[in-house]
């Protein structure tokens, strides 16, 4: 039985690993992608002084993280694989 995610691909690892640098030069390539959550959380959380960060509040952190990566998920469902994930999930 063929599971609907097997064109998914996490990298996951540790920080600076170069688990991002293979996901962009895999897109450079053509294949499809999905963000780091926790980097995105980052970003739009200080850039609207929002209190959703990992050294602020953790628990509202993961939160976000989770429904970011159910959306990746989901998104990924929508388009042609392979897809490549930035971490995953089990990171959050």
């Amino acid at each position: 039985m063929q599971n609907d995610s097997d064109g998914f691909f996490v990298l996951t690892g540790g920080p600076g690993s170069g688990k991002t640098t293979l996901i962009e030069a895999l897109q450079a390539k053509g294949f499809a992608k999905a963000p780091e959550a926790g980097r995105g959380i980052i970003r739009d959380q200080m850039a609207i002084g929002g209190p959703a960060l990992p050294w602020q509040d953790r628990g509202l952190f993961a939160e976000l993280m989770l429904a970011w990566e159910l959306r990746s998920w989901h998104a990924a469902h929508a388009g042609p694989g392979p897809v490549f994930f930035d971490r995953g999930v089990a990171d959050t």
